[in-house]
């Protein structure tokens, strides 16, 4: 039996409305989207930025994830689909020249380094966004002269982040690169861990006591750096464990040693080599009263008076940054006991000041002469 749908008659006006109704609802967003394709528009919007850069491509993330059998893979590389694969260049303010000059007063005796830090902000001035670009630095010298502090400092000064290494700790290239993905108890390197976590396309990664690292050429935790100290491969990082290129070019490298020549010298020779020397007595003043500061910002540093005796002063000039900050820490102690924190703010006396710190340590024989 043949079905008949009902005949709907209407007149033209309704019609009309009903059609300029549908051409309207072309127009309107749609109340439900794709979470995928809106990260991808705010993605683009974000590189249209001339200061973005992308790190990985999400499309070879996501054919790595989809062929991925591993289950702790698989779970890291989801973290990479949803995480942004794009960061800022973090570009340094109008007013880094004169924060480098105060960095300067506090840090005398890194003023080669500084030099170099204001020559790249001030070429990187003519470019609309500013752009910081330097070098692979090694900074060389005996230890205790300050070398980590200054470099935390330095990433606060340009705006950036900062993350560092010890190579003394390093036994394997896997912890700089991640372990082959087919190791069961493997997982990500410190690099691509420090790039996905950073705000910022170009922290700034510490390789401290680079001269300490292991000589084992079975593993050899030096591999890595070959190509990640040389911007043309760095762009195209891999992490043995992810397996996704990654563009690291950006990243600001500054290396430390006590002794440079025990680096090999391929890695060495990619590196603006700078010695950084004690402090003079005058640039220690400065330093001294820098390390005050930092302490007085320490939960218990408000106790404190705010000027620090130069009679104080003058008994840690002679020592080394880090020996300074141990003996001021030690000499607030000291005030505090000696003063039973009645009296507030806890001035510091010469008193106070421990001189057993200032002694050296007897060296040993041969291998022993470092420990």
């Amino acid at each position: 039996m043949q079905k008949f749908l009902p005949r709907i008659i209407m007149d033209k006006s309704t019609l009309q409305k009903l059609i300029d109704k549908a051409e309207a609802n072309k127009t309107q967003p749609p109340k439900f989207f794709d979470e995928e394709s809106y990260d991808e528009m705010l993605e683009q919007e974000a590189l249209s930025a001339k200061n973005h850069k992308v790190i990985y491509d999400k499309s070879l993330v996501n054919r790595v994830y989809d062929n991925e059998t591993s289950g702790k893979r698989k779970m890291i590389l989801r973290a990479l689909l949803k995480e942004p694969n794009h960061k800022p260049l973090a570009t340094p303010e109008p007013e880094v020249i004169h924060k480098l000059d105060d960095l300067a007063k506090q840090f005398g005796n890194f003023s080669d380094v500084i030099n170099i830090c204001k020559n790249a902000c001030l070429l990187g001035s003519l470019v609309t966004p500013n752009l910081f670009s330097m070098p692979p630095l090694l900074l060389s010298g005996p230890p205790g002269v300050g070398k980590t502090r200054f470099i935390s400092e330095l990433a606060s000064v340009l705006g950036t982040d900062f993350y560092s290494l010890d190579y003394s700790t390093v036994s394997s290239g896997f912890v700089v690169a991640g372990g082959a993905s087919s190791w069961s108890d493997s997982k990500p390197g410190f690099i691509s861990n420090s790039i996905r976590s950073s705000r910022f396309a170009n922290p700034i990664i510490m390789l401290d006591e680079l001269d300490k690292a292991s000589v084992d050429t079975r593993h050899d935790p030096m591999g890595p750096m070959y190509s990640l100290l040389e911007k043309h491969t760095a762009k195209r990082f891999i992490d043995e464990y992810l397996e996704i290129p990654f563009d690291v070019s950006s990243i600001i490298w500054i290396a430390s040693a006590n002794y440079p020549e025990r680096i090999p010298e391929p890695i060495r020779s990619r590196m603006l080599e700078i010695k950084i020397s004690l402090p003079t007595n005058e640039q220690s003043i400065a330093i001294i009263h820098s390390i005050y500061t930092e302490l007085l910002l320490e939960p218990w540093g408000e106790h404190f008076a705010v000027e620090l005796d130069l009679k104080v002063i003058n008994k840690l000039v002679t020592v080394s940054p880090r020996i300074a900050r141990i003996q001021l820490e030690n000499a607030m102690a000291n005030a505090v006991q000696r003063s039973k924190a009645k009296v507030k703010p806890i001035v510091i006396l010469p008193k106070d000041v421990s001189p057993s710190l200032t002694k050296p340590k007897v060296r040993g024989i041969g291998f022993l002469a470092e420990i």
